[in-house]
């Protein structure tokens, strides 16, 4: 039910903008045409009866063409499309409006040579197709928005994606070992050693517990004891002693509790 009144709303706000946008259009030109003969009346009605053609040329490139072709890269096609829908629009709306209505009404002066007049078609042609311009633009623009935002998305998942795949270099007697951060499951002090335990292995490496927490991120790993840092992804319970960690036990040591209290969120 709130989503059909959200919808509803949303709909009804898209008509306002689009009512409003069409007024304003009519307006300015009625300024522009009405400065030159100062008969701004007359411009509006002009203005006003020429909407008909301008309506469809806009609305049938914008939500037909525009996703039929345009968003999908057939930019040929569009704009064969779209010069056959101005043509027509012209043609068939906006000429006959014309001689049979704007002229006998509000521009009794003038009289057209014939109904296919080259000159006269191509200056009504190019009067309905100003009125794509605006539309077409501004619909650019909020696609490449859009895009932007679809891309900027895309970029911070994949750099989500790539600090999981993060890894260290542990160094066992006489080589490097490659270990990546996302499986690594506790690490215990062993003296001037460490125990890495992992998703699929230990590896006893000589390094300090406190260097090797400077390498991994805080966002996935906490200190719990002097001895012991764990992965926060992989703790299965915790209590206010000790926490489970693929069935191993590791004690909180007093100093740490605090921390461990606020990272967790328990007692």
């Amino acid at each position: 039910m709130m989503l059909a009144f959200i919808r509803i709303n949303r709909n009804a706000s898209q008509i306002v903008k689009h009512i409003i946008y069409w007024f304003v259009f009519v307006l300015f030109f009625t300024m522009v045409w009405g400065t030159y003969d100062n008969d701004y009346y007359r411009n509006f009605m002009v203005q006003l009866l020429s909407l008909p053609s301008r309506l469809i040329l806009v609305y049938v490139t914008l939500y037909i063409l525009f996703p039929l072709f345009f968003l999908k890269k057939k930019y040929i096609k569009f704009v064969l499309f779209y010069v056959l829908l101005l043509i027509s629009t012209t043609i068939f709306i906006q000429r006959p409006l014309v001689i049979n209505v704007i002229q006998p009404l509000y521009l009794k002066g003038f009289e057209s040579s014939s109904f296919f007049a080259i000159t006269e078609i191509m200056n009504t042609l190019l009067d309905v197709n100003v009125a794509a311009i605006i539309p077409f633009v501004y619909v650019l623009f909020k696609n490449f928005q859009t895009a932007n935002k679809k891309t900027l998305a895309l970029e911070i998942k994949q750099q989500d994606h790539l600090k999981e795949e993060e890894f260290i270099y542990l160094k066992v007697e006489k080589s490097l070992i490659k270990i990546f951060i996302k499986d690594i499951i506790f690490v215990e002090s062993l003296k001037n050693y460490i125990k890495v335990k992992t998703t699929e292995t230990e590896i006893i490496a000589y390094k300090s517990l406190t260097s090797i927490q400077e390498s991994l991120p805080n966002a996935k790993f906490l200190r719990v004891h002097r001895s012991y840092i764990v992965g926060l992804d992989f703790i299965d319970s915790f209590s206010p002693s000790k926490l489970m960690l693929n069935g191993v036990s590791i004690p909180i040591g007093r100093k740490y509790k605090d921390e461990v209290k606020k990272a967790l969120g328990y007692f």
